[in-house]
């Protein structure tokens, strides 16, 4: 991946090397923090119809005996009711009750029902306590291991609210990690899961889409199959079928964005042209008042693909609908975690070609992404600064931006006890010397942010990083060589 902003002021290329290392791992670290934001894993919630007060009691050692009881019970009506107040309780399981699950044979007792049920019903029940379960923060792949070849044989039944429940139990434990995926994929899920991506049916189509979105996750050694297999082509396909079913297009996005920020410059190649972006974008085009559910994958598909190459960027930026649909999500955007998304795919595009850059100048953006480094919090200010970097030393234009609005903000930067903000900081000063003509850049740092002096050279003084020493040296060797110019 390359880094999110251009490189600028490195006088050796070994230095460069390092930087464009330390970039990357930023860049990396930032994707993964990204990632936290949304659960991968989802709990199996009553219907607004049934009890509210099963879980409303802790659960005690004797309800866990009680439960065990009934559990093991020969009569088939009382192992349904209490799989049914089990299911109610792991929604928000006591201490108690996440022992019995943990440590205790739940599990064990859950997956001999499968084995053994003599009703649709009693299966299902069984099915939502292994999702809540397998939901559980906390609890390894190894608890819930022993279910899997009944869940993946669930896949192909006829029963299509069971075979809903099979994949969604599966695709939570696909979010638990790598080793619980390669478990998954050795147990044949995969292909099963494929299989489900092309029904008609629009819940389990979803379902699908969201185990198969952790599936997707790496690292993986079966990644590879899910182009062999043609998943790209399906998600296409889908897509067209599903375009006026906004929450089918968000699952479906989702599939989209775990597979582009996992894929070979090839393989995003292969997504590019199979035809899923050109539906997600004709999607958004025409449903303009989409909330956050909806944008945030189809956004993180965008940035993921933007964060590739060169060209694949450019075949992002040269389709209908994209670049306003960034700017319009910057402008007014759905929540707060829909502009952050915005920002960062913003970032990427803007770190590629000039062609790319003057797009979206000629869009508008340039006013959004100053006003969010005037007004907003520093994390958003960070991802806008990348992306005004970036037009500066791409489009070579710093003195068409509103330079005395931005100079004090960028100052704060180098205050900022955070190192990338004061990396970018320091390099918006170098571009406002470079780029000013006539050492107009100095006077304007004098006037807009009279202590910014003072500020480089404290930075000096406390920093640990060379690069950014010899930077910031080199900053004050010109400001005040600028003064010994008029003094003489």
């Amino acid at each position: 991946m390359p880094p999110r902003f251009k490189e600028l002021y490195k006088p050796h290329p070994s230095e460069q090397d390092a930087r464009s290392r330390r970039l990357t791992r930023e860049t990396q670290l930032r994707r993964l923090q990204r990632e936290q934001l949304y659960m991968g894993k989802r709990l199996r919630l009553r219907t607004p119809n049934e009890s509210e007060t099963e879980s409303e009691y802790e659960f005690t050692p004797t309800d866990t005996q009680q439960m065990i009881s009934a559990l093991k019970s020969t009569q088939a009506e009382k192992r349904i009711e209490a799989l049914s107040g089990l299911s109610a309780k792991l929604e928000q399981p006591s201490e108690e009750l996440r022992r019995f699950v943990v440590s205790g044979d739940c599990v064990g007792l859950l997956t001999g029902i499968l084995g053994k049920a003599e009703s649709g019903e009693e299966r299902l029940q069984s099915l939502i306590c292994l999702t809540n379960i397998a939901a559980f923060d906390g609890v390894s792949g190894e608890e819930v291991r022993a279910a899997v070849p009944y869940l993946v044989g669930l896949l192909g039944s006829s029963n299509g609210e069971i075979r809903n429940q099979a994949a969604w139990a599966l695709g939570n434990m696909a979010a638990e990690g790598e080793q619980a995926r390669e478990h998954l994929f050795a147990g044949g899920a995969l292909p099963l899961l494929v299989e489900m991506l092309n029904v008609q049916d629009a819940e389990l189509m979803q379902t699908a889409c969201f185990a198969l979105s952790n599936m997707a996750r790496r690292p993986s050694s079966f990644f590879n199959l899910f182009f062999e297999q043609n998943v790209p082509q399906t998600l296409a396909r889908q897509l067209e079928r599903f375009q006026n079913d906004p929450a089918c297009v968000a699952e479906l996005a989702w599939v989209c964005a775990y597979l582009a920020a996992a894929s070979t410059a090839e393989q995003l190649d292969s997504l590019l042209s199979c035809g899923a972006i050109d539906m997600i974008l004709q999607f958004t085009a025409k449903n303009t008042d989409c909330g956050p559910r909806v944008l945030i994958p189809i956004i993180r598909t965008l940035g993921n693909i933007a964060a590739g190459t060169d060209s694949q960027t450019h075949a992002l930026v040269a389709r209908p609908g994209f670049v306003p649909l960034l700017v319009r999500c910057i402008e007014t955007p759905a929540s707060r975690a829909v502009e952050k998304e915005s920002l960062w795919a913003l970032s990427s595009v803007t770190a590629g070609t000039k062609d790319d850059v003057d797009a979206v100048i000629a869009a508008g953006i340039v006013p959004h992404l100053v006003r969010i480094v005037e007004s907003q919090t520093f994390d958003l200010k960070k991802e806008a600064a990348y992306s005004l970097l970036n037009i500066a030393i791409v489009g070579h234009c710093l003195g068409d931006m509103p330079v005395e609005q931005l100079i004090p903000e960028f100052i704060d930067f180098v205050r900022s006890q955070d190192d990338e903000l004061v990396r970018m900081g320091v390099q918006f000063i170098v571009l406002l010397f470079d780029q000013m003509p006539e050492n107009r850049g100095v006077d304007m740092l004098r006037t807009a942010a009279p202590e910014g002096v003072e500020a480089l050279e404290n930075l000096m003084a406390v920093t640990d990083d060379d690069d950014t020493r010899a930077t910031v040296s080199a900053l004050i060797d010109r400001y005040y060589g600028e003064d010994d110019e008029q003094e003489g």
